[in-house]
């Protein structure tokens, strides 16, 4: 039985492809971190503070490319994006809503502890994330902050627990109802 052409297509998207001058680079967005390339929409602080509060909310994110993962999904069309907002029905464009929500946070963590999230000791950060959560953000220029949360977490948890090496680190079967040709 072939796949439907609507799974080829996630499976298609959650590989990375890179432009080359020999051709195109396919790699995974935990390959693509580790090869350090660049980001296409997030600046390096927007990515370095998403990576931060991502790895928090959701242990393992960083190593499995999430920001990359992210990153490539907001350049790509709207109706091609895997992220949690296409699914939500947030208006595009989702870098505006990604960049508006990393403003806001980095703006909160300043004032609350004179750094951006990138540089905060982990139990500052657990609180900035507590501050999300409880939408405990005083001077908030951005979504909602807890919706921010539910977002940046389903992201991680796609990225990072979404496939069959995912689903082992959780100690869980791999229940796909259609396995994936390859490893992604």
């Amino acid at each position: 039985m072939q796949p439907s052409p609507q799974r080829r297509s996630v499976l298609k998207a959650l590989v990375l492809a890179y432009p080359l001058v020999s051709g195109t680079l396919l790699l995974s967005p935990a390959q693509a971190r580790l090869r350090k390339l660049p980001l296409a929409v997030l600046d390096a602080g927007e990515a370095a503070d998403l990576e931060a509060v991502i790895e928090a909310l959701v242990p393992g994110s960083a190593g499995a490319g999430a920001v990359h993962f992210i990153d490539y999904q907001l350049a790509r069309p709207a109706a091609d994006s895997l992220l949690m907002l296409r699914y939500l029905g947030v208006p595009q464009p989702h870098a505006d809503f990604y960049r508006g929500g990393l403003a806001a946070l980095a703006q909160h963590s300043i004032d609350r502890y004179g750094k951006r999230p990138a540089a905060l000791p982990d139990p500052a950060l657990e609180q900035l994330i507590a501050d999300l959560i409880a939408d405990d953000t005083p001077v908030w220029a951005g979504p909602p902050a807890s919706f921010l949360y539910f977002v940046w977490r389903s992201d991680g948890v796609d990225v990072t627990y979404g496939t069959e090496d995912g689903m082992v680190a959780l100690g869980m079967p791999y229940m796909a109802h259609i396995r994936p040709q390859q490893v992604w």
